[in-house]
């Protein structure tokens, strides 16, 4: 008589290879497993607003005790943009990178000079109507570039998915934020490591469900079509067998 049980990992431990993506389901360990993850989150573990108000715009970060967070930026008052993100599957070492207009400041320097060297005839009064002219239109021009240089300024801090190595959190501190941001990271980094603390130990498995994590970020519009491919593709990569 044939045996109608349903099978467990057990029955798989001497195969060469096996499937998994239906064992998931059926095994009550696996699903408890990825049904903590996938549950919505409820529970606030804490919340940080970050204002810009040179740029008009307001980011929070609300990260759950599930292991998700929630990114929102607002601009002028209106909601510009609205993640969840599920933090089982992120690398929790940042990258950062910095983006200053170089060439901007250059030519602030570079008005500056000129300035100073239009001010020194004009305060002997030598063509003193087109020197003073040239002196407060100088000074008006290196005003403007140091200004629009600051507001250039920023730093891009960005949370990468553990093997699909995708952008799932993106992060602009312009330099009035850039302290506040900083201080959120390690908040984060924190969450993150939780996180994955929760998660099964089956790297498969593990894989697996981030693919399809990466398909829910591309649906919501975190992630473009080409970035879930890439993204997908290395995951693939990681596999030692066939799927």
């Amino acid at each position: 008589m044939s045996d109608s049980r349903m099978p467990s990992l057990d029955d798989f431990a001497h195969a060469e290879h096996c499937v998994l993506e239906d064992l998931t389901v059926e095994e009550p360990s696996l699903a408890a497993a990825f049904g903590a993850a996938s549950r919505e989150p409820s529970e606030v573990a804490s919340q940080t607003v970050i204002p810009d108000r040179l740029r008009g715009r307001r980011t929070t970060v609300t990260l759950y005790a599930e292991g998700w967070a929630d990114v929102e930026v607002e601009r002028r008052g209106r909601q510009t943009r609205h993640h969840r993100i599920d933090l089982h599957y992120l690398d929790p070492v940042p990258s950062t990178s910095r983006h200053r207009p170089l060439r901007l400041l250059k030519a602030a320097g570079l008005a500056a000079g000129l300035t100073a060297a239009c001010a020194i005839p004009a305060s002997f009064g030598w063509l003193a109507g087109f020197f003073v002219t040239a002196t407060i239109v100088g000074a008006v021009a290196t005003f403007g570039a140091i200004f629009v240089a600051f507001y250039l300024s920023h730093e891009k801090i960005r949370f990468k998915t553990l093997h699909g190595r995708a952008d799932a959190i993106r992060f602009g501190a312009g330099l009035g934020t850039i302290h506040r941001f900083r201080k959120l990271v390690p908040k984060l980094v924190e969450a993150i490591a939780d996180a994955a603390d929760s998660m099964h130990d089956q790297t498969a498995i593990y894989l697996r469900a981030e693919m399809r994590e990466h398909y829910r970020l591309r649906n919501e519009g975190i992630l473009s079509e080409a970035e879930c491919t890439a993204s997908t593709g290395k995951i693939l990569g990681e596999f030692d067998g066939p799927l």
